[in-house]
């Protein structure tokens, strides 16, 4: 009967039946456990290596790992004692050899959450033995630190390294080398002096050259970079292409941009559900009127049977979208779970909670998310607001430095300091912003929120008609609601109604909802509509003076997702309650001055990088 049974069980194996090996074989354990002499010591083995790897295959790993070191136990006494049968036993079945036996105990490891197990099982592993699948696994548990044990970059950047010499075409590998700060030149060395190196593989440096650039915070250049691939090789319209070129303009603040390759990546590739949800960050952020076609992306991922962590990240940016703050933060929990350094998912999960008014919660979320990418504005933008927000003026003067210095040539770090000097109770101050706002134009002149700053810029010192050119000019390239609103307000305030009108009727088109855009029609309907301007209070809420405010503009319109104008400056109405110059001011000469300080430190600062 032994003999039978032990054949069949080899046969469901051999035939990769394994859910019906784990019954047979427990079977077969329990008759050789009753009579110990029924079958030698070489079947016994097999049996256990039959069931447990059948565990592995069935991902029921608690069970599995009940068995691996029972395993690992009897093939070092087998080695000991020189049994012939083992080399056969592993000839026969590659699987069964000690390494990918212990790189199976290492990946249930992980998947029960015990990392450090995970890590010490696979160091068991002699480093001459080690496959590229090994070291890959090994240097990811020792790179990610927080959520996988504890972090060893030195470790990880040699399990990393050990895996490109074997396999230069590692995408992932490429980006996590430059991810843990080595150098691109070193890391295209190492590409271009791999074992097996195919030819005609120049795009390649190309390629790491744009994600070393991507990683050094010059995302415009990244993009740049990208699109000389796009441009000139037959890599023309790839679907990782056209995502990587996606994100770095995202990450440029250029959504426009960023939105058409992120929606022509899934018309190459419906099922991409990672770019449906940048798809989803992107048009949420810019204000795409894109409601119908983003109704059927979140139907399509909703419909899913199973759900990854990209699957719950667009759950809950749609619930970010529709104002449900609560349910969305349930969400980010369970992507942050599956995948802890999900990015969007931590920068989102900072926007919650500052849209829940949680702004230290928010700080601390904002401040985990830079842990893990250094290299991305929102983190930095989060940040300074959530310390708006908390009053902690000194730390957002800080963060607000720190963003110039690291994103030196970005309209976005330069927009959102001369928003701050803008609203700055002090001229002096406030005369400085008109610098930044130029040098942000002179860098991308079709960047929105500088062209919304300078025309607010204008319409303070007394040119309207500038301003009024300015934002036509603009207009017509990019017709979003608010900058038709924005319009609107400054041709109320200079008494055309007729064209003011127009404007506001071109919002409504983009935006039926949009409360300034209605209030805007309806002070142009009475009489004192000019002295009932709509200003902001000290809180940052919505209040109607009878004295017009500093610009005449309205805040931004109560949308969902409250970004105005690009939301790259301290407009945002859900990140920024206020302005931090004017609110320092209300703290005293001291904190008054820190603005001062990071000014004059600015005039100095060589804005081009020489």
């Amino acid at each position: 009967m032994e003999n039978a049974l032990f054949a069949n069980i080899k046969k469901l194996y051999d035939y990769k039946l394994y859910e019906c090996v784990i019954p047979a074989a427990k079977l077969l354990k329990t008759v050789l456990k009753n009579d110990r002499y029924v079958a030698t010591l070489e079947v016994e083995y097999q049996v256990q290596l039959y069931l447990v790897n059948s565990y592995y295959k069935e991902r029921q790993h608690r069970a599995a790992l009940r068995h691996f070191e029972e395993i690992i136990h009897q093939r070092r006494h087998m080695v000991r004692h020189k049994n012939a049968c083992l080399v056969a036993i592993e000839s026969s079945y590659p699987e069964f050899v000690d390494a990918e036996l212990r790189r199976r105990a290492a990946e249930c490891y992980r998947e029960i959450g015990n990392h450090s197990m995970a890590v010490a099982t696979l160091l068991q592993v002699p480093a001459k033995l080690r496959s590229p699948r090994i070291n890959f696994m090994l240097a990811r548990l020792q790179h990610h630190g927080s959520g996988y044990g504890y972090p060893n970059k030195s470790e990880a950047l040699f399990g990393y390294k050990e895996v490109l010499r074997e396999c230069p075409m590692a995408l992932q590998v490429i980006e996590a080398l430059l991810d843990l700060g080595v150098d691109g030149n070193e890391v295209n060395s190492l590409v271009m002096h791999a074992a097996t190196v195919p030819g005609n593989f120049d795009w390649l440096s190309t390629w790491i050259k744009a994600l070393a650039q991507m990683f050094d915070c010059k995302h415009l250049d990244a993009a740049r970079t990208f699109q000389r691939l796009q441009d000139t090789t037959m890599l023309r319209c790839n679907e990782y292409l056209m995502m990587a070129m996606g994100r770095c303009l995202y990450y440029h603040g250029n959504y426009i941009q960023a939105e058409q390759l992120f929606a022509s990546a899934i018309s190459a590739n419906p099922d991409n559900v990672e770019a449906i949800a940048m798809l989803a960050v992107v048009r949420s952020q810019e204000g795409v009127d894109g409601s119908m076609d983003m109704d059927r992306l979140y139907a399509q991922v909703t419909s899913e049977v199973k759900y990854s962590a990209s699957h719950w990240f667009v759950h809950a940016q749609l619930m970010y979208d529709s104002g449900k703050f609560e349910r969305g933060l349930s969400f980010v929990g369970q992507c942050l779970n599956l995948e802890p350094r999900h990015h969007e998912a931590l920068i989102l999960r900072g926007r919650l909670l500052i849209s829940l008014e949680r702004h230290k919660e928010a700080a601390e979320a904002f401040r985990t998310a830079q842990t893990v990418i250094p290299y991305r504005f929102e983190v930095y933008r989060g940040l300074f607001h959530s310390y708006l927000a908390q009053k902690r003026f000194k730390e957002a003067h800080t963060m607000c430095n720190w963003t110039l210095h690291i994103f030196k040539n970005s309209p976005r770090s330069l927009t959102m300091f001369g928003r701050t000097l803008f609203h700055s109770p002090d001229p002096k101050i406030r005369k400085t912003a008109r610098k930044f706002a130029e040098k942000s134009l002179k860098i991308d002149p079709n960047y929105t929120p500088a062209v919304a700053l300078m025309a607010d810029i204008c319409q303070v010192e007394g040119a309207p008609k500038a301003s009024i050119k300015l934002l036509e000019d603009h207009v017509s390239l990019f017709p979003q609601a608010n900058l038709f609103t924005h319009l609107g307000d400054i041709l109320r305030i200079q008494k055309e109604p007729i064209k003011a009108l127009e404007y506001y009727y071109k919002a409504l088109g983009k935006d039926p909802k949009c409360e300034r855009t209605l209030r805007g029609i309806s002070l142009l309907s009475s009489s004192n509509y000019i002295d009932e301007s709509p200003v902001l209070d000290e809180s940052g809420a919505i209040k109607v003076n009878n004295q017009p405010s500093a610009n005449g503009l309205a805040p931004p319109c109560g949308t969902s997702n409250g970004e105005w104008l690009g939301a790259d400056g301290a407009e945002n109405s859900r990140e920024a309650s206020s302005s931090p110059a004017a609110r320092s001011g209300q703290e005293g000469d001291e904190d008054g001055a820190v603005w001062h300080d990071v000014d004059a430190e600015m005039i100095t600062m060589n804005f081009d990088g020489h």
